[in-house]
């Protein structure tokens, strides 16, 4: 049995515009499944806020961020957007919310998820990475895991970042909790409509 779990076939690297990497993980998701809506419109559909000097940035309207808090998407709402967007496009896929609470085996979670293909989004707080220079959260998505280490392979939009990188499934948990800035985070599960979570 062979000890990573690949995601195949495997994400095409996209880079996220400003503020925007839950916009742009989803679409590293869409395109893997053969579908694409453009960033901005996912961005503009799920409630992005950017600050004001970032908004010549986009060519759709976008709203502007009251402050550092406020930007990005909400990852409380996330999946509501995503939702939404996907019923008015008639892309019969599903979006699931699991914040990390509510997920008593995580290595279990991804495996299974990973092993009947449903596409895994990860958000987490940056505060515990050196790699970013920022300290909110961030979004990338899950493309490989090793069972014998309990290492993912993330799939990061990231402007400046490693497009793949390596991360203990342990530590990215951690990073899930709300304790770094006040949001709980998690996973959110992307799958054909009517197809059962693992």
């Amino acid at each position: 049995m062979s000890k990573t779990i690949k995601v195949k076939p495997s994400y095409k690297p996209l880079v996220q515009m400003p503020y925007s990497c839950g916009c742009c993980a989803f679409l590293w998701v869409l395109h893997r499944k053969g579908y694409w809506i453009d960033q901005e419109e996912i961005a503009q559909r799920c409630n992005l806020r950017v600050p004001k000097r970032d908004l010549k940035k986009f060519t759709r309207k976008i709203k502007v961020a009251k402050s550092k808090k406020n930007v990005g998407t909400s990852p409380e709402r996330m999946h509501i957007y995503l939702n939404r967007l996907l019923r008015a496009k008639r892309i019969p896929l599903i979006v699931e919310k699991y914040p990390i609470s509510k997920i008593e085996n995580p290595k279990e979670f991804v495996v299974n998820n990973l092993r009947v293909k449903n596409d895994i989004v990860v958000s987490f707080s940056c505060k515990p990475f050196r790699q970013y220079k920022f300290s909110w959260g961030h979004v990338c998505v899950i493309s490989g895991f090793d069972l014998k280490k309990e290492e993912l392979t993330l799939g990061d939009p990231g402007q400046n970042q490693l497009k793949y990188w390596k991360v203990s499934l342990k530590k990215i948990t951690k990073a899930m909790d709300k304790k770094y800035d006040g949001s709980e985070r998690g996973f959110l599960l992307v799958k054909a409509k009517n197809k059962k979570s693992q």
